[in-house]
Parts: structure tokens; C-alpha cells; sequence
């Protein structure tokens, strides 16, 4: 991870880092307070490792809750389904993730396959996730939403020639959007950005969901 940090971004590869480096205005109190503390603790490493001359946002994937002004937010949640509309996904997630079940985050796909992974300790199924890709990736995008795990194989899979975005919590972001809450709900029946230890959650039966799993690494 810290090689992958230190890399400076080309026409391939866009590495980013949290876009708190400059300024915390656009951030809600909770989110400031949270960088504030990170950032007194943290600052010396990413001088240390980031010396790239620019990065992205990893804020692509964050783009409501943690803002103070949530107005744009529906705009960023548009241009961001404009990059999967009418493609072919293959998305690589954890088997709480069930990333866009309940709601229409990914309906502007024209297909979709999925492949399950461990929600925990996905790094050590790291070289079978990236064999069963290659045998369904084809021509598709891929989307992963696997942790700190997804970091390291999108940028194996780009070294590879083929097309990977990690979007991280992006679905627990869409949920809260389309509740207009203003903190972190826990979702019932799947993942919740930020609770990490799953508990009680009910998955809702979604024939759609099943139909397009392609392979499960998590039962293996």
C-alpha cells in the first residue's frame, strides 16, 4: 500500500488520497473533528510516503455524508452513474457489501456480473479474486468494493491492461442520499460504511442479486 501511495498517477492510474490536506470548510463538524485528530497523529506519514506532485480525491466515493453543504451531492451522484451508464460491470465486493441492492445505483447498466469475496481478510484470497476476474472481466468494468484489498487489485488489474475503479462506500453513501439523513444510519440488510463488524443484519431476498453472481469466493 505504501509503494501504491508514493506512485505518481499516469493516463492508466489515478491514485488519490482524502482531500482534507488544503482545507476542512467543505466538511460536516463530526468529519472535521475526525481529520483534525487523524491528520495530528498521521500528517508525518503521508509526507513522508506521498510525494507524488498530484493526486485524486478519494472523495468520489464520498460525495454526502460527510459534507457540511449536502445541495450538490444529487449532481455528483449523477456524474457518477454517467461512468457505468450502459457499460458492462463486473463488480468485486464482499458478501455483505450487496452493493445497489435497494435501490437504483448501478440500474444504468446494461449488464452486470458479480463476484463475491471474503468480508474479512480478503487480502489473503488475493491471487484467486484476481484469477476469477480475469476469466469474467472480458470487456467490462470493474468495480470493487473490497476494503483496503480493493486498493492493491485495482492496481494489479490496471498493470493488467484492464479497466477497475475502487468506489469504496459508495452504495452506503447512495443509501443515506436517498434517506436525506444527515449521519450515519446502519443499514439493516447489508453493509454499513463504517461498521464494520456486520452485525444483524437480514439480507432481503433479490432474485436480480443472485442471478448475477458469477462466483463466490467467500464460501470457499
Amino acid at each position: 500500500m505504501r509503494e501504491i501511495m508514493s506512485m505518481e498517477s499516469d493516463e492508466r492510474l489515478m491514485i488519490c488520497l482524502s482531500d482534507v490536506f488544503t482545507g476542512l470548510e467543505r466538511y460536516s463538524i463530526d468529519a472535521q473533528n475526525f481529520w483534525k485528530v487523524h491528520l495530528y497523529y498521521h500528517l508525518s506519514d503521508y509526507q513522508e510516503i506521498c510525494r507524488a506532485p498530484w493526486y485524486g480525491s478519494t472523495f468520489i466515493s464520498r460525495p454526502y455524508i460527510d459534507l457540511e453543504d449536502k445541495t450538490p451531492s444529487a449532481g455528483y451522484f449523477a456524474k457518477l452513474k454517467q461512468l457505468w451508464q450502459d457499460k458492462d460491470l463486473l463488480i468485486v465486493e464482499g458478501l455483505t457489501s450487496r452493493s445497489g441492492v435497494g435501490n437504483d445505483l448501478f440500474d444504468g447498466a446494461r449488464s452486470i456480473k458479480r463476484i463475491i469475496c471474503p468480508s474479512r481478510n480478503a487480502y489473503s484470497k488475493l491471487e484467486a479474486i484476481k484469477q476469477v476476474v480475469r476469466e469474467y472481466a472480458d470487456n467490462r468494468l470493474i468495480l470493487t468494493m473490497l476494503g483496503p484489498t480493493a486498493k492493491v487489485l485495482v492496481y494489479d488489474l490496471v498493470q493488467e491492461g484492464y479497466r477497475a475503479l475502487d468506489i469504496g462506500h459508495i452504495d452506503s453513501e447512495y443509501e443515506w442520499f436517498q434517506m436525506g439523513t444527515t449521519h450515519k444510519v446502519k443499514l439493516s440488510h447489508k453493509h454499513t460504511a463504517e461498521h464494520n463488524f456486520d452485525q444483524d443484519i437480514e439480507f432481503r431476498d433479490d432474485h436480480a442479486y443472485d442471478s448475477q453472481i458469477v462466483a463466490n469466493l467467500a464460501q470457499e
